[in-house]
């Protein structure tokens, strides 16, 4: 089955996405050859004379207001009479300018996220080097003079990301301000699930790497994004799709990486939301209250300084559909984010980070399906502490190290012993199982960046290492349960064996080496490769990449990026823990609920660790950017990712067709495959004060032929089989921004329109019912819309902000009913409806 829906992918493709993407080879060779002719050009074109005695040489470094090298920072020369030079940072932060002429110039240095900064007079011939600090640009700032860096077309840029910056994550309106997940879908390719998990363009969420200051913060067993972090404190999210370095690895899908901040020399405060919300459904109560702050200063001035982020969460919810004492539940939760950086030396710093989440819900899973004792216990508690040091050496060899250790625990207890039941108008009895679970991580790296070695060009290389230490504790405990038609007979009735708690472990060893290759002014190749190793799959795994930037003017106005390249998954320890689980038997009855129908049908998990092997994802890529009049930019992008060898579970044994005798006999193999191709425009246009107004049109599909994830709680018998993906949306349109009504009134607002996710039709036999993913959620459409108004009071600068989410009331469902048995079949329902949202915050001291 599976080879059929292979074969049924391949030649059920649209027509019109087949011709673009066979374009895809031909514009890949034309970005890569193009700039071969100005390059031979410039190779044979006379050299300037060497013993030019009057020419002289400029250091420039760029650091930030700690004293960190900021690379990527754009430096332009002016002379008083001549015309402009311009170049950008190295790894170090460093950017020496050659052969120029002794006299003064103005210095002027700029960086996106970081306001620009000028030196009016340098006095080139008497001066050798100049240091410029950027300062980080923040919500509330001392000075008033202050100029934010503008967007730029940047050409040393290869990889294809997106990036949201402090300013966008705090000022615009989304549906949970408070969870930086929510954040993320305003860019292209990001959706986000029922769960709240991410999905970087068609990938899995256990196919995207999570990083956090550089360490890995992906759950160790399942690779989800599960810890969370203060909105506060992160300065800036990259979402990188495609072309992005070797020193990335461990995600096919993509990588998301959050920055967050650190104090500077001055003592710093916000408060947000410290205020509670009050709701009257059966008395008055508090039903939300969300407060977060955060401090940040320095230990010792310019020389040591901390930042700590601190969140909390408490909701209550109240179900009118249940009676009074057992119609509430609620959830207290919170993350605390301490830093501290301390500069050792002039060219050496040590960062110490602490990252702590808790979690607790006495009654997880109440609604008006399933009453209080149905619910679970849910308690969990994460941290990751680590500490990362860099030295940056005479000759500009850059060196930075980290090492982390890290623990995300999970426990659900049920509220008694009861048998469960399921009916078609709820639950009752007590939920059938009691879980606990614990992935653990122990992290080092190394990244050493070398100084610019000139031959044939410039060339930047960077190699470094990666060690990581896993391990998976998992305990489950699960009783028989029930499942009974609407006339209260048994249809099913389901037993388990449950085994020893299991733990798994793993051992992964990365190392990589890139070069990026200035060829010329215009012309920028990385090219690189990876290794990866683990204990699971057996030897070691190449990924080779290589990526290319072309400025297709000299102004830098115009710009054509290209690559392809060699991904991979690590191996997933959930996926392995669930041959170690148990096994699980099914019998089922005819209407009278007494006579079995067949031989009741054991499911067990079987793994073969021996032929088991790296997943292999090709990816391969090519955009355009245009910088239009006034500050807009326009950027193209196709992109077409391909995977194979991926780990699946199929049912060899289940029959084609019903009826047809059942099996439950799953085995992990490589056999599955993906699919994800797109094609995006996105317009961006910058108004003065960092204002931004952002539009973006995706068309786009993921397929895959093996659909269904199979596991011991939620098995299917049915063939494994292919479709696209749970989170495929071909057609998203996306728009945000926020503009000054007067001059201490801002207004935002956040679109977001695209096709409904597929489900899959089920019957009352655990069968698949049609094609998988047949079925699709009504479109999708939010408008959210706020206004926000600063002021002073009481000598402190204050924000206040009131708006509304979706606020045409459109019906966003979450679930479906999708058991074709069911007299609540087709069903949906989890919409959130309009929403009045208020927000106050502390800006700081006037």
């Amino acid at each position: 089955m599976v080879g059929r829906t292979r074969d049924r992918l391949r030649i059920s493709g649209l027509a019109r996405w087949r011709a673009r993407l066979a374009m895809l080879p031909a514009l890949l060779f034309l970005a890569l050859a193009l700039p071969v002719a100005p390059a031979l050009g410039a190779a044979r074109a006379p050299q300037q004379p060497a013993n030019d005695a009057t020419r002289v040489a400029l250091r420039v470094a760029v650091v930030d207001e700690n004293g960190t090298a900021v690379p990527s920072a754009r430096i332009t020369l002016t002379p008083k009479v001549g015309t402009a030079v311009r170049g950008e940072t190295d790894y170090a932060g460093r950017r020496e300018f050659s052969s120029l002429v002794p006299e003064t110039y103005a210095l002027h240095v700029e960086k996106e996220g970081f306001y620009a900064a000028n030196q009016p007079a340098i006095h080139v011939g008497e001066v050798a080097s100049a240091e410029v600090t950027l300062n980080h640009t923040r919500e509330f700032f001392e000075q008033v003079d202050v100029v934010y860096s503008p967007p730029a077309i940047d050409p040393a840029k290869t990889q294809a990301t997106e990036t949201l910056h402090s300013e966008e994550i705090i000022n615009l309106p989304y549906a949970v301000t408070r969870d930086i997940r929510y954040a993320l879908p305003m860019l292209p390719g990001v959706l986000q699930d029922s769960t709240g998990q991410l999905h970087v363009d068609g990938a899995s969420t256990r196919q995207v790497y999570d990083q956090i200051d550089g360490f890995n913060v992906s759950d160790p067993a399942t690779g989800q994004f599960l810890m969370r972090v203060s909105v506060d404190a992160v300065r800036s999210v990259d979402v990188a799709t495609s072309r992005y370095s070797t020193e990335l690895g461990k995600g096919s899908g993509g990588a998301i990486g959050f920055r967050t901040g650190m104090g500077d020399d001055h003592f710093r405060m916000t408060a947000t939301d410290f205020f509670p919300s009050f709701q009257d459904r059966r008395g008055l109560y508090v039903n939300s209250w969300t407060p977060r702050g955060l401090m940040s200063g320095p230990i010792r001035k310019g020389k040591a300084w901390f930042m700590d982020a601190l969140e909390g969460e408490y909701d209550q919810t109240v179900f009118l559909e249940l009676p009074a004492g057992a119609d509430r539940y609620n959830v207290v939760r919170g993350s605390n984010l301490y830093k501290a950086q301390a500069n050792l030396a002039q060219n050496n710093n040590l960062t110490v980070s602490l990252l702590v989440n808790w979690f607790n819900s006495p009654r997880s899973g109440l609604d008006p399906l399933d009453p209080v004792s149905t619910t679970r216990r849910y308690s969990a508690n994460s941290f990751l502490f680590g500490f990362r040091d860099q030295h940056l050496f005479e000759n500009g060899t850059l060196l930075e190290a980290g090492v982390a250790t890290s623990s995300i625990y999970n426990r659900f207890v049920p509220q008694g012993t009861q048998t469960y039941v399921v009916t078609p108008n709820g639950t009752t009895g007590n939920y059938y199982s009691t879980s606990h679970s614990e992935g653990k991580r122990a992290q080092g790296f190394g990244n050493l960046f070398l100084p610019p070695l000139h031959a044939d060009g410039k060339h930047e290389f960077k190699v470094g290492v990666d060690v990581d230490r896993l391990a998976d504790h998992l305990e489950t405990v699960r009783q028989p349960y029930l499942v009974e038609r609407n006339d209260g007979t048994v249809s099913r009735r389901v037993s388990f064996t449950n085994t020893a708690p299991v733990t798994r472990h793993n051992v992964e060893a990365s190392g990589y080496v890139q070069d990026r290759w200035s060829v010329n002014q215009r012309w920028l190749v990385e090219p690189g490769v990876r290794f990866d190793a683990d204990e699971i799959v057996h030897g070691v795994a190449a990924s080779p990449r290589i990526a290319s930037t072309f400025l297709a003017n000299r102004n830098g106005d115009s710009k054509i990026s290209a690559g392809i390249g060699v991904y991979r998954d690590t191996s997933n320890l959930d996926t392995l823990a669930r041959s170690l689980t148990g096994t699980r038997t099914d019998f089922f009855y005819d209407a009278s609920g007494v006579n079995l129908l067949q031989p009741p049908v054991l499911s067990t998990f079987n793994i073969n660790a021996t032929p088991l092997r790296f997943s292999l994802t090709t990816n391969t890529s090519v955009a355009f950017e245009q910088k239009l009049p006034q500050t807009t930019y326009l950027r193209l992008e196709l992109l077409d990712r391909r995977a194979r060898d991926i780990w699946t579970f199929v049912n060899p044994g289940a029959p084609t067709l019903p009826p047809g005798p059942f099996s439950g006999q799953f085995n992990l193999t490589n056999n599955r495959r993906d699919h994800y191709d797109s094609a995006a425009v996105n317009l961006r246009h910058v108004f003065k004060q960092n204002h931004v107004v952002f539009v973006s049109y995706t068309r786009s599909r993921a397929l895959s032929n093996a659909d269904f994830g199979y596991n011991i709680d939620n098995v299917l018998f049915s063939p494994q089989a292919g479709g696209p993906l749970a989170w495929d949306a071909p057609n998203r349109i996306l728009s945000w921004g926020w503009l000054p009504i007067t001059h201490k009134v801002d207004a935002a607002y956040n679109v977001d329109w695209r096709s409904g996710f597929p489900f899959t039709l089920q019957n009352d036999s655990q069968e698949v019912v049609g094609p998988p993913d047949s079925r699709r959620f009504p479109s999708y459409f939010s408008l959210d819309f706020s206004l926000e108004r600063r002021f002073t009071l009481l000598g402190f600068q204050w924000a206040l902000r009131g708006g509304v989410n979706n606020i045409t009331n459109r019906a966003n469902y979450s679930y479906v009913d999708s058991n074709i048995d069911s007299p609540h079949f087709l069903t949906y329902s989890g919409s959130p409806g309009r929403g009045l949202v208020g927000r106050v915050r502390l800006l700081g001291r006037k």
